[in-house]
C-alpha cells in the first residue's frame, strides 16, 4: 500500500540551496531570548481552531503532528514511530512514540491522540481539520502507544494530512472544553518551546521545553511582536529592537541583495505565496469563457511580477511549481497574445462596459489590481478598481458578488486537497466556502470522485491531468506565479533558515536551530 503514497518533493522545491549549516557556523551557542518581528497577531488560544497562516507558524512551535516531511519531501516519523495500512487501505495503524512529554510533564498516549481527532471531527467546535479529516470514520486507542485510524473509504492522500498541525496535534486528554472556539491559555502541547505568555497586540513570549524529545531550541526564550507595517519591522530590525523579521518587502530584500544594506541576512521561502486571478463564473460578465480566455491572453505574468514584487517571483501556470511531482506540462491555459485577446473579445459579444475588479488595500495588491487595468485597456476592457477593507472585501467574495479578484494560495502533499478546494460544486453560491468562483462542471466532479479513492498513483496522474486539462480550458482561476517570502536577520543570528513555505520551525531548521552571538 505504501508504494502508492507520491508526495515528494524536489531537493530544491523544499529548502533554499543556500542554507547555511550548523557546522558552517562553528559551535552552536546556547542561551538568550531570540526576538522575531511578525506581520499579524494571532487570534485564538485554541490549537485545533483556525490552524491557518500566522496561527499555524506560532502553533506549529508548541504543537505536534503524527508524522512530518523530512529535507527531501518524503513522509517520516515523528510522533508516530512507524505506521502500517491494511490490505483494504481503511484502517491506518500508529505506534506511538514512547516518552514523549507535554509541557506539563504527563505522557502523551493515544488516548490523548484520540480525543485531538474526535473534538476535530465534532461539527460544534469548528475544528480547522473538520473537512482535511472529512475522509476519517473515527479513531481509537489500542493500548497506550497503539492508535487506529478508521477511514470511510480509502484514500491515498491520508498520510499526508498527517504532516502538519493542519489537521490535528497531539493536547492532552480533556484539555480543551467542547464547543468552546476561544479559551484563557494555551493547552500543553509537545513541541520545543512552551507558551509563557500572551500580550494582546504586543507580544508573545515561549520557553524552550527542556523536557522536548527532539531537538531542543538554542536559544532559552523566543518572542514574537506583532508590527503589521512592513516597513516599521525593517526599521526595527536595522535598530537593534529586533533580531529577525517575517516577510520583509521586496524594496528592503531588494536593498540588501545589492549591497546597499550591511550586516543583513536573508532566507528565503521560494513556494510560500502563490498569486492568481479568480474569475465569479456563476454570473455576467464572467459566465462567459470566452471572455475569461481572452483577459488570459491579455496577462502579462513577468510585467505584474515586476511591478509588484521587484522582479521576484517565477511565473507558472498552476498550483505546483515545474519540476515537482503534481505540475503537468502543456495544459491549454492561455498564453499571453494580444491578437488572440482581441479576437476572442470580439467573439464574446463584450460591448466595452466596466468590469469591476476588487481588491483589498495594500501596497503590492494596488499595484497588480493597476498594472491589470491598464494591461486589459491594450484589448479594450474597461476596468473598474473598487480598493475596499478586507473585511468588506471577504464579504463580498464569500456573497458572490464580484466579477473577478486576485488571489492567493498554496499547494499541499496531495493534490487532491489543493485542487478540489477549486472544483467541488457548492450548492449556495450566496454563501461560498471554498470555491469562490462558483464553478461547476459535473465531469469534474466525476473524477474527482474516482481521484479521491484511486490507490494506483499512475493512474491518479492521469486522474488529474484530466481534471486540469478541463480546468485550464474552462479558467475558471489563472494563476500568474509563485511569488518567495523573505525573513531578514542581523549578523547576530546564527543558523536560521526556513523552508518553500516559510515557517518558522521546518524538520531540518527554523528558529529552533538558530543561536544568538553577541
Amino acid at each position: 500500500m505504501a508504494r502508492y503514497i507520491m508526495i515528494a518533493l524536489t531537493w530544491a522545491l523544499l529548502i533554499n540551496f543556500s542554507i547555511p549549516w550548523e557546522s558552517a557556523w562553528g559551535e552552536p551557542k546556547r542561551g538568550g531570548t531570540l526576538t522575531m518581528a511578525i506581520r499579524k497577531d494571532i487570534r485564538v488560544l485554541n490549537p485545533l481552531v483556525r490552524t491557518s497562516s500566522t496561527d499555524a507558524s506560532i502553533r506549529g512551535l508548541m504543537f505536534e503532528s503524527l508524522l512530518t516531511l523530512d529535507e527531501k519531501g518524503k513522509i517520516q516519523p515523528n510522533l508516530a514511530e512507524s505506521w502500517k495500512i491494511s490490505p483494504d487501505g481503511k484502517v491506518y495503524t500508529f505506534k506511538i512514540r514512547k516518552g514523549v512529554k507535554f509541557h506539563n510533564g504527563q505522557e502523551m498516549t493515544a488516548e490523548d491522540l484520540k480525543f485531538a481527532i474526535d473534538y476535530t471531527l465534532n461539527p460544534k467546535n469548528s475544528a480547522y481539520g473538520i473537512r482535511i479529516l472529512s475522509s476519517v470514520k473515527g479513531a481509537e486507542a489500542d493500548g497506550k502507544y497503539t492508535l487506529k485510524i478508521r477511514l470511510k473509504n480509502p484514500n491515498p492522500a491520508f498520510l499526508s494530512f498527517l504532516i502538519n498541525i493542519r489537521a490535528f496535534s497531539a493536547i492532552p486528554k480533556g484539555s480543551v472544553p467542547e464547543g468552546v472556539r476561544k479559551i484563557t491559555n494555551f493547552p500543553p502541547g509537545t513541541g520545543p518551546f512552551k507558551f509563557v505568555k500572551w500580550q494582546p497586540k504586543q507580544r508573545i513570549v515561549l520557553e524552550r521545553f527542556d523536557g522536548y524529545w527532539g531537538h531542543k531550541p538554542y536559544v532559552d526564550r523566543f518572542v514574537m511582536r506583532p508590527i503589521k507595517n512592513a516597513t516599521v519591522r525593517f526599521t526595527a530590525l536595522r535598530a537593534g529592537d529586533v533580531d529577525i523579521v517575517e516577510r520583509t518587502s521586496y524594496e528592503w530584500v531588494s536593498q540588501v541583495q545589492k549591497g546597499r544594506l550591511k550586516g543583513i541576512g536573508i532566507a528565503q521561502a521560494l513556494y510560500a505565496n502563490l498569486r492568481g486571478i479568480t474569475f465569479n463564473v456563476a454570473g455576467p460578465p464572467f459566465n462567459n469563457k470566452k471572455l475569461r480566455r481572452a483577459v488570459g491572453h491579455a496577462v502579462n505574468k513577468e510585467e505584474i511580477l515586476s511591478a509588484a514584487f521587484f522582479g521576484f517571483g517565477k511565473v507558472d501556470d498552476q498550483k505546483y511549481p515545474k519540476g515537482h511531482t503534481w505540475h503537468f506540462e502543456g495544459l491549454p491555459y492561455p498564453e499571453y497574445n494580444l491578437d488572440k485577446a482581441k479576437a476572442l473579445l470580439k467573439e464574446s459579444g463584450y460591448k466595452g462596459e466596466s468590469i469591476e475588479l476588487i481588491t483589498a488595500p495594500g501596497d503590492v495588491q494596488e499595484i497588480m489590481a493597476t498594472v491589470l487595468q491598464a494591461q486589459l485597456k491594450r484589448i479594450g476592457i474597461k476596468v473598474h478598481l473598487a480598493i475596499m477593507d478586507v473585511a468588506a472585501y471577504n464579504e463580498r467574495e464569500r456573497k458572490g458578488q464580484f466579477a473577478f479578484r486576485f488571489r492567493g494560495g498554496d499547494f499541499r502533499a496531495d493534490p487532491y486537497p489543493t485542487y478540489s478546494r477549486h472544483l467541488i460544486c457548492e450548492a449556495d453560491l450566496k454563501r461560498r466556502i471554498a470555491n469562490v468562483s462558483g464553478y461547476c462542471n459535473q465531469e469534474i466532479q466525476k473524477l474527482l470522485k474516482k481521484a479521491e479513492s484511486e490507490l494506483n498513483t499512475d493512474k491518479r496522474r492521469e486522474l488529474f491531468h484530466q481534471i486540469l486539462t478541463q480546468m485550464a480550458e474552462d479558467l475558471p482561476l489563472l494563476w500568474i506565479g509563485f511569488i518567495p517570502r523573505f525573513f531578514t536577520y542581523n549578523k547576530n543570528v546564527k543558523n536560521f533558515t526556513t523552508d518553500a513555505d516559510g515557517r518558522f520551525r521546518w524538520s531540518g531548521g527554523g528558529v529552533t536551530h538558530t543561536w544568538l552571538e553577541k
